[in-house]
């Protein structure tokens, strides 16, 4: 695979803003909804298989590092929050450091969220000045959904995190990118009967691409930047 692994990884720590998503009460759109919205329950599967095949281990291990964006921060939505007509206020302070994240209902019942924060981070040392480290949207229902995450006190965009539900085929988009340039993106496909898919682009080519079957074997594919195919195999 042409995307490395820890490039998706070394993003997680930016995922706060995934601590929440969608409203529990979509009865009257245009009006206050009587909850704080919550965390969307949304998880990819990877292929269910024990092989040991080096494809389906990388499948696998790219599908948990797109579910680390809504999960590595889950324990952020029990935090109580704060409403102020259409919008609630999450804050999470340690000393002088703190985040904040917003989420304020639109006319249709989805969602605008964001994440600002402030002072000295005691895990690492950097100091943030109100930087807005991720905005997105979200619809009611929660099965619609996207997260910008941008590069470190900058408004550089870092990654964008996608999904979709159509027909209960779950898309989620993933998309990497370097000095606010596109540097790749994985696309993963989940279907109702437990099949899916995985695909890798560099720029709009796919350079490689997987495909398992409800039972986890599965087939793969890799290309040049051209799009010619290099290589195939299977795993059972």
């Amino acid at each position: 695979m042409q995307i490395r692994l820890s490039k998706f990884l070394s993003l997680l720590f930016l995922a706060v803003i995934l601590v929440a998503g969608c409203s529990k009460n979509n009865s009257s759109p245009t009006e206050p909804a009587a909850e704080a919205p919550t965390l969307p329950l949304i998880t990819f599967k990877g292929p269910n298989t024990t092989s040991t095949d080096l494809n389906a281990l990388m499948v696998q291990a790219y599908v948990a590092a797109i579910n680390g964006y809504t999960t590595a921060f889950a324990p952020y939505a029990n935090l109580p929050s704060t409403r102020n007509g259409n919008t609630w206020t999450w804050n999470y302070s340690m000393g002088s450091f703190s985040v904040i994240v917003t989420s304020t209902l639109q006319s249709d019942g989805s969602f605008q969220w964001s994440m600002v924060m402030n002072g000295m981070d005691p895990s690492d040392s950097t100091v943030y000045n109100n930087w807005t480290a991720a905005t997105g949207s979200t619809t009611a229902d929660g099965q619609n959904g996207s997260w910008n995450i941008y590069e470190t006190n900058t408004s550089t965009l870092a990654a964008k995190y996608e999904w979709t539900t159509n027909n209960n085929v779950l898309t989620g988009t993933m998309t990497a990118y370097s000095g606010g340039a596109e540097e790749g993106k994985i696309v993963v496909i989940n279907n109702p009967d437990g099949s899916g898919e995985l695909d890798e682009y560099t720029g709009t080519v796919v350079v490689y691409r997987c495909v398992w079957q409800a039972n986890g074997s599965g087939q793969w594919w890799t290309y040049d930047e051209s799009g010619t195919q290099t290589d195939t195999g299977t795993w059972s």
